[in-house]
């Protein structure tokens, strides 16, 4: 009869725990997680990305809305999207329009003097700026769901710095990070009463062309005037601290120095008049990794956008230009999408790398938007869309919503409606996982192993290609190869011997591709 050593126990126990573990991390994997267009960009960093597979244009429907002089940026939430209305100019008037997806449940919030701007939609809250000219701005909290009216959750009094673009970001916990005028010039706002969690004073850039992002734990945001010099600076999200800024980034004195960060920590930034700047955080400074001429004005609400596979799309004279996140280098471009002016872009990827881009332009005949394939030479749909001045594509509500909703885009310029391109989405993949035709991430092997395996893949197109090691938390702890790979198989070593005992998971991306796979370090 076969006995099992004390050693043999020890390994079934572990090997136990790592099925237990692989078990619930696929069916945590398998779960449909809700995502949404909480703020421009999409989410704090403000890349544009949204884990929907494809958004196929397909069938087409209208909301009807009040009347608006411009298109203003729609939100979307569980139940329905929101979106402001400029109702008038001479006086300056602004409400707050919400409708369900299914359109059964539709308000406006409004008042005879209120400027009603939103600054985001979070947590089934909208959060709502009165945009006063005289300095004295509320911000107030509206909670929607299915109700025929809005519910006035908080009110605060907190100056917001001018500009009529100013939007928030979210802290992990829902928390509103906004510009603030005087001294407040960045404040962290708790999303449930409305109070000052903390301040932070820095020299505001402009008028209100600028954003600012949250990653992770840190808020990014310039600090510099219009004839002073210009850094990023990186905040902590928790205390309000400075953590350390950038150098200088030289550049002209206008408003137009969109920024962005990717969700690995790199912060990609145009100064107009000077050059692109991409800086890697590195938790104790900013690195810099690249920066390359602009050759065009960029337009003042103009974003950086990033795909799925990490190339860059930027704004360049009347065409997009997609670069090389490793050297900035031009890989791919539009034709041009206007016929006069700059292109002022806003940018939504889905994860099989389709861009969608809105130009948000004064002049009527050039308010667009448009579906393109990732290398920006195949256009699939296009629309116009007058007076879209601060407006772009927003994605990301419905999916098996019990309410009727399905995926879609949505988008509005200037008159009554809300458009919504749209078919049933199928499958949606939070954690990017997916296979595609050869595209394959192997078992490692040895299996388990103390303290090299070997990990081999293949992919099917060039590419920026990452294979990074996480433990059991989820925390990275190494990155064996983060480089452009040619199609092909690939063998690499990995040695644990810094590492402790456990179950770690090994994911591969490559592309618009992603999948992860379950190892044991035994020692």
């Amino acid at each position: 009869m076969k006995t099992i050593n004390i050693n043999s126990k020890n390994f079934c126990i572990r090997f136990l725990v790592l099925v237990l573990l692989i078990a619930s991390y696929n069916n945590t994997s398998a779960q449909l997680n809700y995502e949404y267009w909480t703020t421009v960009g999409g989410q704090s960093n403000r890349d544009g990305q949204f884990n929907v597979i494809n958004v196929p244009m397909g069938l087409s429907n209208t909301f009807n809305m009040q009347n608006s002089i411009w298109g203003m940026q729609i939100f979307t939430g569980f139940y329905g999207f929101a979106t402001t209305r400029y109702t008038s100019i001479s006086p300056l008037r602004a409400i707050v329009e919400y409708k369900t997806y299914g359109n059964s449940v539709s308000w406006s919030y409004e008042s005879n003097d209120g400027v009603f701007v939103i600054m985001g939609f979070r947590n089934d809250k909208i959060y709502v700026r009165n945009f006063k000219q005289n300095g004295s701005d509320s911000i107030f909290a509206l909670l929607v769901g299915i109700s025929s009216t809005p519910t006035v959750a908080w009110r605060s009094q907190h100056t917001v710095e001018r500009g009529i673009i100013w939007t928030a970001a979210f802290a992990s916990n829902g928390d509103l990070i906004i510009p603030g005028s005087g001294t407040k010039r960045i404040m962290r706002i708790n999303h449930t009463n409305g109070d000052t969690v903390w301040t932070n004073s820095r020299t505001i850039p402009n008028t209100g062309a600028e954003c600012i992002c949250v990653n992770g734990n840190t808020v990014y945001a310039w600090d510099g005037g219009l004839t002073t010099p210009k850094t990023i600076i990186a905040i902590d999200a928790t205390t309000g601290l400075l953590k350390y800024k950038s150098q200088t980034l030289p550049g002209d004195g206008d408003q137009e120095i969109p920024f962005t960060v990717s969700k690995s920590g790199i912060v990609y930034a145009i100064r107009d008049g000077g050059l692109l700047y991409a800086l890697r955080d590195t938790g104790t400074e900013f690195n810099l990794l690249w920066s390359k001429p602009v050759t065009h004005p960029v337009g003042t609400y103009s974003q950086i956008g990033i795909n799925f596979d990490s190339t860059i799309y930027i704004p360049s004279g009347r065409k997009i230009l997609r670069l090389n996140p490793t050297n900035g280098a031009t890989i791919d471009s539009s034709v041009d999408l206007v016929t006069s002016g700059n292109i002022n872009p806003r940018f939504a990827f889905t994860r099989n790398g389709n861009v969608y881009i809105g130009n948000g332009a004064s002049t009527p005949s050039e308010g667009k938007y448009f579906k393109f394939t990732s290398n920006l030479q195949s256009l699939l749909w296009s629309d116009d869309s007058p007076y879209n001045y601060y407006s772009g594509p927003t994605m990301g509500f419905g999916f098996t919503n019990p309410h009727g909703g399905t995926g879609g885009l949505l988008y509005t310029g200037q008159g009554t409606e809300v458009k919504y391109k749209y078919d049933f989405v199928t499958s949606v993949e939070p954690n990017g996982l997916s296979e595609l035709r050869n595209f394959k991430l192997n078992q490692n092997y040895p299996n388990p192993f103390n303290p090299e395996t070997k990990i081999s893949f293949s992919i099917y197109e060039a590419g920026l290609t990452r294979l990074e090691i996480f433990n059991s938390q989820g925390k990275l702890v190494r990155t064996v190869i983060n480089q452009y790979l040619i199609p092909g198989e690939y063998n690499y070593k990995f040695n644990g011997n810094d590492l402790t005992s456990g179950v770690y998971f090994y994911r591969l991306s490559s592309g618009f591709r992603e999948e992860t796979k379950t190892m044991l370090l035994i020692k």
